[in-house]
């Protein structure tokens, strides 16, 4: 017999099963028990908390023949079909490999015929935030008033990726990452009913590595029993998730906040030279950054060290500085191993930048450059353009200059006006005039305005200057307001409307999307979901024409240029 491995084995087959998600679970075992279930459910949450599990058991309760308070009896034909993997009124469809408008149409369709054996046919739609903006159109008729017999229950790991037309037709569920206790008590449960023994120290290890994710953490125990046998010890456990050990990452964590550069490089080299996977070695430094920050912050009560890791963080935390610490988590929270995840180099230009100072550098905003300093008033006889001595001396430095600026003042050709000025004429502090304000974008709205989008098209360059930082390419679909522009804004709910179609798929797209809720969110300065949607009336908005200047365009780059005017 094939054996199967432990997250299939395990999975959760009741309510009761999941771990970690109380509240959702609750909620929908009492529709199941006061038999009031929605037409349609929204489960959305990081990989691994249990969204396609609890989906699955939604459908095997509602059909269940005799359900107890809402739990599914495991006993009727309906429960063994649904536990064996055969039950004919659950259609599982993958929106990452089904995700054009026919695979949408041929589920319309079948939706309309009643279900083959218990109450209800039931509709699993993993990833569906994949599906293309004309499947959501194909579906959502059917998603508003689908037939009596028909449940939805639609998954996701992006929800601000769905279109706000099918979220306002679901009931939402956000499941959380799993909390670290949990995970434990769940691991304990498998091991004991597969009979293998682990070091109690060593669960808390496998639930760390997974970071919420149950069903990581049932594949790390997998994988540990398959190499080394059934029975863990502690220092197995270590070894076998490529860890090291506590007092190296306590010393970078150190040499971090005393912005020891030797000490750093020379701790991230041994670890490479040693084979350590850095990616895991850089997230045991930020742990042991945080709990340091929760000691010095007063808030590390419950932390789970021994005495002596106590004293130690304790004595680290006394020399260190809030603000010093928050900058060391920053540079090693930011990151990027997308890489390699044993290349230890992304680590050593963070830590290098944290040591020299260069981390806030990089950070500051952009300082808008100086205006450029007055010329010197032309000799008597010699016009701005004109061909004098003077002119030759200053040659050298307009050659370094882009071409386009070399002719830009032009203000003594002979067709000048009489009261075009000289470069710096009459002037006795001479300083650049500023030009003239940006006109405040207008957009295409067709109702009121509310607050929430007020302030956040007031912070909108502010979430361009993110997005640029974050890469040319999303800097460069949000750069004009007249390609993206915030369309509509709630306390929780933000839709960016973009002109063209191609845009909107792209912001779409996971990695983009991902970079644009961040950045709203950061400006904002609260987790708001963001959507994006077509608006291609931004085509005819804009600013208003600022007014021209008297004179022309000659005289308004001689003002540019540093140059007061002395009439009119």
């Amino acid at each position: 017999m094939a054996q199967e491995v432990l997250y299939r084995k395990w999975r959760p087959r009741r309510f009761a099963d999941v771990s970690g998600q109380d509240p959702v679970i609750t909620t929908l075992r009492n529709a199941v028990a006061h038999g009031t279930p929605a037409h349609a459910y929204l489960l959305s949450g990081p990989r691994g908390t249990g969204k396609t599990s609890t989906g699955r058991i939604l459908a095997k309760a509602v059909n269940c023949a005799a359900p107890v308070e809402g739990e599914p009896c495991d006993e009727c034909p309906s429960c063994i079909s649904y536990d064996e993997g055969r039950a004919i009124d659950l259609i599982e469809l993958d929106a990452a490999s089904n995700r054009g408008i026919d695979e949408m149409r041929d589920l319309r369709e079948s939706a309309a015929y009643a279900p083959a054996a218990g109450r209800y046919k039931i509709y699993l739609v993993d990833e569906v935030h994949m599906l293309t903006t004309q499947a959501f159109n194909a579906l959502l008729k059917t998603l508003e008033e689908p037939p009596p017999h028909v449940i939805f229950i639609l998954a996701t790991t992006e929800p601000h990726s769905i279109p706000p037309t099918i979220l306002s037709r679901c009931q939402r569920f956000d499941l959380r990452r799993i909390p670290l206790d949990a995970v434990i008590r769940r691991l304990q449960v498998i091991a004991e009913g597969e009979g293998i023994e682990v070091d109690p120290a060593g669960f808390e290890l496998i639930a760390k590595q997974a970071t919420g994710a149950l069903r990581d953490a049932v594949n790390l125990l997998d994988q540990l029993v398959a190499y080394h046998g059934r029975t863990l010890t502690l220092e197995q456990v270590w070894s076998g998730l490529g860890l090291v050990v506590d007092t190296r990452a306590s010393d970078l964590a150190r040499a971090a906040i005393e912005k020891d550069l030797k000490a750093g490089l020379t701790i991230l080299g041994g670890a490479r030279d040693d084979g350590v996977e850095i990616r895991a070695f850089v997230r045991d430094v930020v742990d042991v950054l945080r709990m340091v920050l929760l000691l010095k912050a007063g808030a590390g009560d419950q932390l789970p060290l021994s005495d002596a890791q106590l004293e130690d963080m304790n004595r680290t935390a006394a020399a260190a500085q809030v603000s010093v610490i928050v900058e060391a988590l920053q540079a090693f929270g930011d990151i990027d191993f997308s890489g390699d995840a044993y290349d230890a180099l992304p680590a050593e230009i963070a830590f290098a930048a944290l040591a020299t100072g260069m981390l806030n550098v990089a950070a500051a905003p952009a300082v808008a450059a100086p205006p450029p300093p007055a010329r010197p008033a032309a000799p008597a006889g010699v016009g701005a353009g004109g061909r004098g001595a003077p002119q030759r001396q200053a040659a050298p430095q307009q050659r370094q200059a882009p071409p386009q600026r070399q002719q830009a003042p032009a203000a003594g050709r002979s067709d000048a006006p009489a009261h075009a000025p000289h470069a710096g004429a009459h002037t006795e502090a001479p300083a650049a005039a500023s030009p003239p304000p940006a006109q405040p974008f207008s957009p295409p709205d067709a109702g009121e305005v509310s607050e929430e989008l007020a302030a956040l098209r007031a912070k909108w360059p502010e979430v361009q200057t993110l997005m640029r930082a974050a890469s040319v390419k999303t800097g460069a679909l949000v750069s004009s307001p007249n390609q993206a522009f915030p369309k509509a804004a709630t306390a929780t709910d933000v839709t960016i409307g973009f002109r063209y179609p191609r845009h909107v798929e792209m912001a779409r797209e996971p990695d983009f999307s991902r970079i644009l809720t961040e950045a709203v969110s950061q400006v904002q300065g609260r987790a708001v979901n963001v959507s994006a949607e077509e608006w291609p009336e931004l085509a005819d908005a804009g600013a208003a024409a600022p007014a021209r200047t008297p004179g022309g365009h000659i005289v308004e780059e001689a003002l540019k240029q540093g140059a007061q005017r002395i009439d009119g």
